[in-house]
């Protein structure tokens, strides 16, 4: 169960991440957010580069051009989120859930989406470059083309729309 956390707070821990990612490491600490509800939290150009949002629930939340590069999203619930033009080039999603999330122009590049459920996320010209979709399940995400997916990473776990395969070496 996600813990809800006030505004004040969340603000102070973004304050020291961000002290963290300007120092790149010497001074704030690396924003630790996981666990927490953060449902539709306004977090538009945020810069949360490697920070931890583990089993934190963002349901609805606004993330539109956030910098996530290398944050830890593991089990995450991001259902509905906004993530326009959002940077999650290294993040972690394994298991996360982006049902209905807007993944419009999003930077996936090196993401590892392992079994997380994208069932009904918009991936308009996101970028999924060495995106590891072993079991990712994106039977009925919205706006995919065939070129979108070929320099991702599959596996016969990964469940595709009906009519795409994964490229064939």
């Amino acid at each position: 169960m996600a813990k809800r956390v006030e505004e004040d707070a969340f603000r102070g821990r973004f304050e020291r991440h961000l002290s963290w990612v300007l120092s790149a490491g010497k001074g704030g600490e690396r924003g630790d957010f996981r666990g927490l509800h953060l449902d539709g939290t306004n977090l538009h150009g945020f810069t949360l580069h490697g920070a931890a949002f583990e089993r934190a629930s963002l349901r609805r939340a606004e993330l539109r051009r956030a910098q996530l590069q290398e944050a830890d999203l593991t089990g995450a619930d991001l259902g509905g989120a906004l993530l326009h033009d959002a940077v999650l080039a290294g993040a972690s999603l394994r298991g996360a859930r982006l049902t209905e999330a807007e993944l419009v122009r999003a930077d996936l590049t090196g993401a590892d989406l392992s079994d997380a459920d994208l069932v009904g996320a918009d991936l308009l010209g996101a970028v999924l470059d060495d995106a590891n979709l072993d079991g990712a399940d994106l039977t009925s995400v919205l706006s995919l083309e065939p070129r979108q997916i070929l320099g991702a990473r599959f596996t016969a776990r990964t469940r595709l729309p009906k009519g795409l395969t994964p490229p064939v070496d």
